[in-house]
């Protein structure tokens, strides 16, 4: 069913194009001049040493990262008014969506003010090397992998969880987003394991598979608010043709 967009519906369409643009210069950027994500497992040295020749670079891409991550926020509660009837597997990912968000928030931003912070004491020699990289180090492992990519990407696959259930009781704008959000949900579930042990490194070398997924989902959800109804033909022929320009460069 087609109706017209309401100034909720553009509202909708523009946070969700805003995530999906703000993540997407934050990512590639930081790939061209960080090698992100690789560098975030390699020694503090080499973390600082790229970090402080291209920091006038780095630290804005991060903040794009930290602005999608906040702009998840608004994307829980554009999806809690679209399906949301106050039951409990609506609040619950509601609450879900909202601390995903809040915790990538977490992880991406020590890079805006701690890390600068960190560089800044350790040119001044202010602080001992050692020290610096092992304050880097913690904050790396507990900031980044466990409360970010870990925690954060956990939320948001359990959001997209409850959504995709949601989206398949109610068929808003058609069952191809709905099973889209189910699978970008086992997606993200996935990628939150990657940080748990040696036996899940393997995971890191599907992450822009998996969370192509999930980004695939959002653009076609904001196409889905601008026109209020399901993306057409065209739109998802575009979505896979993205899908895979982002994916298949990883595996070559």
């Amino acid at each position: 069913m087609h109706t017209q967009p309401t100034a909720e519906s553009r509202w909708s369409a523009g946070v969700f194009l805003a995530f999906f643009v703000s993540l997407m210069v934050g990512w590639l950027t930081l790939m061209s001049v960080f090698d992100f994500p690789d560098i975030l497992r390699a020694a503090p040295e080499a973390r600082f040493t790229l970090f402080q020749a291209r920091e006038a670079i780095i630290v804005p891409a991060y903040y794009a990262l930290a602005l999608s991550s906040a702009l998840q926020l608004f994307m829980a509660v554009a999806m809690y008014r679209l399906v949301g009837k106050s039951g409990l597997l609506d609040l619950s990912a509601l609450a879900a969506g909202v601390a995903g968000g809040i915790f990538q928030m977490l992880g991406f931003f020590r890079w805006v003010i701690l890390i600068p912070a960190l560089s800044r004491a350790l040119a001044a020699g202010e602080m001992p090397a050692d020290t610096v990289f092992a304050f880097e180090r913690f904050a790396n492992t507990y900031l980044g992998m466990t409360v970010g990519e870990h925690l954060g990407s956990l939320l948001v696959g359990l959001w997209m969880l409850c959504l995709g259930v949601r989206l398949v009781r109610e068929a808003h704008w058609g069952k191809a987003l709905a099973w889209l959000a189910l699978a970008s949900a086992l997606a993200l579930l996935l990628t939150s394991l990657e940080n748990l042990g040696p036996g899940f490194a393997w995971i890191g070398v599907l992450t822009a598979a998996l969370w192509g997924l999930y980004l695939t989902w959002v653009l076609l959800m904001a196409v889905a608010f601008l026109s209020r109804r399901a993306p057409g033909t065209g739109w998802w022929i575009f979505g896979g043709l993205f899908y895979l320009g982002n994916v298949l460069p990883s595996f070559l």
